[in-house]
């Protein structure tokens, strides 16, 4: 399964919840917990496929990963000149 298979897999598994229809609080939350389940397992693997070690954030700083360090810094977009 590729990354973008397994996305629509999440976003189908999240359009069959919301479309679902619930007699009573047990049957909600029991279907609530599966469908928490199945959502988290689905973005296990779509990490795994990225390839982004879970380690590893968008946030600045430093970071090490497989013996490297390395300084992660947020790039801001330069400014247009007026003219």
């Amino acid at each position: 399964m590729s990354a973008h298979a397994t996305a629509t897999a999440i976003e189908q598994e999240a359009e069959a919840f919301c479309r679902r229809r619930f007699t009573d609080q047990a049957d909600y939350l029991e279907a609530k917990d599966a469908h928490c389940k199945r959502v988290r397992a689905l973005v296990r693997k779509l990490r795994a496929q990225i390839g982004v070690p879970e380690k590893l954030s968008l946030g600045t700083g430093r970071r090490t990963f497989g013996g490297r360090s390395f300084d992660v810094q947020l790039r801001m977009p330069r400014g247009r000149k007026a003219g």
